[in-house]
């Protein structure tokens, strides 16, 4: 089913925390920043040293160029290694105090706390067993900072946010394209975590609106823009979000056009067009989220 403009619009403009104000969020204007994503990869691989000149590639443009540059990087490493020292450490059982050493940082600028989210954000993403986990520690984390936007305007920044927009620019970047996967076998490697680590994504998004983050009108919109894609890894999407977010967006939105959808892509007539995984993997949504619906 497609989604139509007027309405698309009207959902991203709710891609946002429920219960915090903040601006609109077009989903047009969002994109990872290469940047960022530059340091992301390297602090969470620890391939780095406290040195900040080998925080970079080497034909890398963005080498600091002068001391406080290098003071700058090499604080900022500390900060994101002590972020992953707690998320490499925090279980049920340590919840409560690794919370407050992760309140505790010092988190001084929009750039700090925007990587900071990524991190949080890509760990959930490689360990969807423990969505439920990270998406608790977003939810009780307060921690806000005031910026200025371009024209010397002051406005708030808060954790939680920046982890929604990190889910928002990845659900837009790898969930919603078309474009075939590579097949070779140099690519196989890549192209397997990528799939996984969206997976992952999915998953998260469900469970931050399960902790009440995100609103059920931006899972329901997640839900009709995977419906109606015709790759099976889109169904595959479907199915993980549905299976971690159906039974509580059904209490909210009604669910029975997509469960119609699913049951029609099981039955005999679509037998020979979807493989026998996507096959099972749907008729267990459907007997785990509504088994009423069990044929």
């Amino acid at each position: 089913m497609v989604v139509n403009n007027r309405h698309k619009n009207n959902v991203l403009n709710n891609f946002r925390i429920n219960e915090v104000e903040s601006e609109d969020v077009s989903l047009e204007n969002l994109s990872i920043n290469e940047i960022q994503t530059n340091i992301i990869k390297h602090s969470w691989q620890y391939t780095v040293q406290l040195n900040p000149i080998t925080f970079y590639d080497n034909n890398s443009d963005i080498q600091p160029d002068n001391e406080h540059q290098v003071w700058k990087e090499t604080h900022y490493l500390s900060l994101y290694k002590n972020v992953l020292s707690i998320l490499n450490k925090l279980t049920w059982t340590t919840f409560d105090q690794l919370v407050d050493e992760f309140q505790k940082l010092p988190i001084e600028n929009a750039e700090c706390l925007e990587n900071i989210a990524n991190i949080v954000a890509l760990k959930a993403f490689d360990e969807p067993s423990f969505g439920s986990l990270y998406a608790s520690l977003c939810r009780v984390l307060d921690i806000t900072i005031s910026c200025q936007s371009g024209n010397h305007l002051t406005y708030q920044m808060s954790f939680k946010k920046c982890i929604i927009t990190v889910c928002q620019n990845y659900f837009q970047k790898q969930c919603l394209d078309d474009t075939e996967i590579v097949t070779s076998v140099e690519h196989e490697q890549t192209q397997r975590r990528i799939k996984m680590q969206t997976i992952g994504c999915i998953r998260f998004i469900g469970e931050i609106f399960k902790q009440s983050l995100l609103s059920p009108f931006v899972v329901h919109y997640c839900i009709k823009t995977l419906q109606s894609k015709t790759k099976e890894r889109s169904l595959e999407y479907l199915c993980n979000l549905l299976k971690v977010a159906g039974k509580e967006l059904n209490e909210k939105i009604s669910l029975e056009d997509i469960f119609d959808h699913l049951i029609y892509l099981v039955s005999d007539e679509m037998r020979s067009k979807i493989s026998p995984r996507i096959r099972f993997m749907v008729k267990d949504v459907i007997e785990v989220v509504m088994p009423s619906r069990v044929f």
